[in-house]
């Protein structure tokens, strides 16, 4: 406790400082001269990378039969993009479980020895502490960022504040408290001149949180100490979300386009909350991150009279992506070329075979990026294509977007291999379609039980009548039809390994929700204060 004290202690130091130094005056021509050492800034990283004969992508980049001046040569010739291309066909890419040491590296049959600080960029890295939730996994995973790269976030966030005409507009953010981004959130929006009067935490009120409470308190006092105009969080009752909702409709009863910022199933419970009570919170604009924006969530949103702009990144990479006005549908943004180059790897979903996607890897371009990362997988889907709207981000030369995108997590319990996204679709839209509820009631948790690896389906209390055999016969049917399904139903009701809990939604240390949470082999959820049930022959 000490020790996570000591450090937020110095991020919130950190802010404080960053606090001190005035605005990019010219965040356009900043990014700029980015772009136009994009070509360097990656060779040099190639450059520092390979003069260490021993770093792990040293090795990949030998056993791949690629050179330096053969880097050099492609990126002269073809660019970037088509260069990490070829270099991932050719094997030089991490997966997820590599970068974290959870997997060992091996390149046609050649064991690569790593650890998670073979990746660290060491004047990259700084006092601003990034917390993931590991994807669908749950588990953390810390990246320390220097106020460099804040500098850089912040000169992106200026030009989407202003591509969407948020300067000056009231609102709120539900975030998390530490180690979630809500304090990052909220200094932002302070900076950018972006109105947040209220603070609406989620997962953070609970005992095993105290000493995070205190923390995110200490820091927000010292920001408002030194003018940011931060609040103090407030902490939402479980499964109540209609604070944020009541507190958008006083602002659109004064007249004002509010905004509301958070992770894309906490607005759509704010939506949802809203559709519920009869609250008008139409004209409000939403900037979500953190999950897929899925269509069935971005329907929910939209039912209210919110417009939804969703933005993308990933704490081992940073910002990936952000929206312009133009995309105001389905889930894409602008890639952040100057900081980040992504390429697409065509792989089956499960471990068996499955149905074949496009996995996203991502290369980091900044030389104050806290990790050299090349090829790195980031967990996602998605679509890279042309981007051929009129905005300033294309002007900079963004001109690249990525839509689509969504996990590539699998549910692997018992051997049996699904697809995460096909499990979402389930659970976000025909289980609410089904029994009542929305977006954000069902989850489908993945824990070790007692003697085997268990499927959880937890329900929101009160969204259905229905009988636990109804509701999981049900489910079962709908996982009978899809690619592994049919084997995976069958071997989880064998096994008695699937069972029913009426209880809030699991989320991650970061208050992040994922319709599907694999917390993976040794990994139990906790047994008391729910109702659970366990059904044995459905099928």
């Amino acid at each position: 406790m000490f020790r996570e004290l000591a450090r937020y202690s110095r991020m919130g130091m950190a802010f404080v400082s960053h606090l001190r130094s005035p605005l990019d005056p010219d965040p356009e021509g900043t990014i700029r001269s980015h772009m136009e050492r994009r070509e360097s800034s990656f060779i040099a990283i190639i450059r520092k990378t390979l003069s260490n004969a021993a770093h792990p992508y040293s090795r990949m980049f030998r056993i791949a039969g690629w050179t330096l001046r053969d880097v050099e040569t492609s990126v002269a010739r073809c660019g970037v993009e088509h260069t990490l291309q070829a270099l991932l066909d050719a094997g030089v890419y991490l997966k997820q479980d590599e970068l974290r040491g959870k997997k060992e590296i091996i390149r046609r049959g050649e064991s690569i020895p790593s650890t998670p600080r073979s990746w660290l960029n060491e004047s990259g890295r700084g006092p601003i502490v990034n917390t993931s939730s590991g994807s669908s996994s749950g588990r953390s995973f810390r990246t320390e960022q220097s106020l460099d790269y804040l500098t850089n976030l912040e000169a992106a966030c200026q030009l989407m504040v202003g591509e969407l005409d948020l300067e000056r507009r009231p609102g709120v953010q539900v975030a998390p408290i530490l180690p979630g981004y809500g304090l990052l959130g909220a200094l932002l929006a302070s900076r950018l001149r972006v109105g947040f009067g209220r603070w609406y935490a989620i997962g953070g009120a609970s005992r095993a949180n105290r000493y995070y409470r205190i923390a995110t308190r200490c820091i927000a006092a010292q920001l408002r100490l030194f003018g940011a105009k931060v609040p103090y969080p407030m902490y939402l009752d479980q499964n109540d979300f209609r604070p944020a909702a009541e507190y958008l409709t006083r602002l659109r009863s004064d007249g004002a386009v509010a905004v509301i910022s958070g992770f894309v199933s906490s607005v759509s419970r704010v939506a949802a909350a809203a559709l519920d009570e009869d609250l008008d919170v139409s004209g409000t604009i939403a900037i979500v991150a953190g999950e897929a924006l899925t269509d069935v969530k971005r329907h929910v949103i939209e039912s209210a009279g919110i417009s939804v702009y969703p933005t993308y990144g990933a704490s081992d990479i940073g910002n990936i992506g952000l929206p312009c006005r133009h995309m105001n549908r389905g889930n894409c943004v602008h890639i952040f070329r100057h900081g980040v180059a992504l390429a697409v790897k065509r792989e089956a979903t499960g471990e068996s075979g499955g149905k074949p996607v496009d996995s996203l890897y991502a290369t980091s371009l900044l030389p104050f990026a806290p990790r050299y990362l090349i090829n790195a997988e980031i967990g996602d889907t998605g679509v890279i294509e042309e981007a051929t709207c009129d905005c300033v981000f294309t002007r900079l030369g963004f001109n690249l977007q990525v839509r689509d995108i969504a996990s590539i997590s699998k549910v692997t319990a018992q051997g049996m291999t699904i697809a995460a996204e096909e499990l979402v679709q389930v659970l976000e839209e025909r289980m609410p379609a089904r029994f009542g509820g929305r977006p954000g009631d069902y989850q489908l948790i993945e824990a070790e039980g007692t003697a085997q690896t268990e499927m959880i389906l937890c329900i929101r209390p009160g969204v259905s009548r229905n009988s636990d055999e109804e509701i999981l016969g049900y489910f079962l049917a709908q996982t009978h039809r899809l690619y592994g399904g049919s084997m995976s139903a069958l071997a989880w009701v064998h096994s008695r390994g699937v069972r029913v809990r009426w209880a809030a939604p699991l989320l991650s240390a970061t208050g992040k929700f994922r319709a599907v949470r694999l917390l993976g082999p040794g990994v139990s959820t906790p047994e008391d204060s729910f109702k659970s049930k366990t059904v044995g022959s459905i099928l």
